[in-house]
């Protein structure tokens, strides 16, 4: 029973699970600063001015696409009533 003593009484002195809190010294989920907000603007407008270079290319490309195949269309600057390819039947 003396080997039992130190076992018994490290038992009676263990702390109950539930009363052990656990804290850290930094906040895991700090708020968001000022400089954080002016970094995300700028990224924001990088992604904006990206996204309006990529869609002006296209057009772009659409629109030399467009002059090439069809030299004639009206979207070209073309006049809907060209004097030179119109006939009349009292000319």
């Amino acid at each position: 029973m003396a080997g039992m003593r130190p076992l018994l009484t490290f038992l009676l002195l263990q702390v109950n699970e539930s009363t052990v809190e656990f804290f850290t010294l930094t906040d895991p989920d700090p708020e968001p600063s000022f400089v954080w907000f002016i970094l995300n603007a700028f990224f924001f407008i990088g992604v904006v001015l990206v996204a309006t270079f990529a869609v002006g290319i296209a057009f772009g490309g659409f629109r030399m696409w467009l002059l090439t195949k069809f030299p004639n269309n009206r979207f070209n600057g073309k006049d809907e009533d060209d004097v030179v390819h119109t006939f009349r039947l009292n000319d």
